[in-house]
């Protein structure tokens, strides 16, 4: 959704607020609403619920959803029945019927859009072959937990991996051997990682990893097992292939742009290359002068 109109920007700023908070913000609005409408009937506003039912479905899911718009039909067709005491109770039955399915409908139709706003999302992030983070949408989400990871108490472990001739293999192979290489390696990576790390393709054959780990020793354990399982994985496919990592280890409040540190990262990765490839390189951000320090 584009987030230069105003529906996209009013979407993005749902998809901010914290479920709490969401979740006061409805109730509060219902509760002000019904007051209102209550107070003021022969002003109409049982529209109005619908805008609320909407931000509900969007905001809170599917489940929630659809209980708050059952909510909102009660509490909007309840208190207008003892308008109307003369009518015979079927046409009162469907006087009520007509709004609550109506609510219910809204939320249908919000949650499937849902439904498909968010796939669509998804998959413009996603590489297709291997299921990682395309390269704007991994410097995206980089920024972000390198920005988060500097205020707050984790080291984060940034790695650059690329396959050791890996156009070679295409040239004499194909590209859809390369392309079940690259398939291979994906899936091996999506299934060491956990959803809130970050894993992105940012170029041919070149990946790129940012996990944050309690501690510069776990971070290290952890970059070693991850060079270790992916090379693996790589032996198992038709046409084996290795693969060079370069890794920086950054502590907590280290304040470099993730600009800086890729390249620093990718430095790395590419003194693995020259010194003859198939290995890992790792290096550390000095926490008190705020730079790289040598590698080991």
């Amino acid at each position: 959704m584009n987030s230069h109109l105003p529906v996209g920007r009013l979407a993005a700023r749902l998809d901010a607020l914290p479920r709490g908070r969401a979740w006061f913000a409805i109730v509060i609005a219902l509760a002000a609403l019904a007051i209102a409408d209550n107070r003021l009937r022969l002003l109409g506003l049982t529209s109005l619920y619908i805008p609320l039912v909407c931000a509900a479905c969007w905001t809170l899911g599917p489940r929630p959803g659809f209980f708050v718009a059952l909510v909102t039909a009660v509490v909007a067709v309840v208190p207008h029945l003892s308008d109307e005491p003369h009518h015979p109770l079927s046409i009162l039955c469907v006087r009520s019927a007509v709004p609550i399915a109506t609510y219910l409908l809204v939320a249908v139709i919000v949650i499937s859009f849902r439904r498909s706003f968010d796939r669509e999302h998804y998959l413009a992030q996603r590489d297709r072959l291997t299921g990682a983070l395309n390269k704007q949408a991994f410097h995206e989400r980089a920024h972000m937990l390198l920005n988060s990871g500097a205020r707050g108490g984790d080291t984060l472990v940034l790695a650059i991996l690329d396959l050791d001739d890996f156009k070679t293999l295409n040239n004499i192979h194909g590209h859809a051997a390369g392309d079940t290489v690259l398939h291979v390696l994906g899936k091996r990576a999506l299934a060491m990682l956990r959803p809130e790390d970050v894993f992105g393709r940012i170029g041919g054959d070149e990946f790129a990893f940012l996990v944050a780990t309690r501690s510069a020793e776990e971070g290290e354990r952890f970059a070693r097992i991850l060079h270790a399982r992916l090379s693996r994985a790589l032996e198992t496919t038709q046409h084996p292939v290795t693969c060079s990592m370069g890794v920086l280890l950054v502590p907590p409040r280290s304040f470099r742009s993730a600009a800086e540190l890729l390249d620093v990262a990718d430095q790395a990765m590419y003194r693995v290359k020259r010194s003859g490839k198939d290995g890992l390189q790792i290096a550390h951000v000095d926490a008190a002068r705020n730079y790289p320090s040598a590698p080991a």
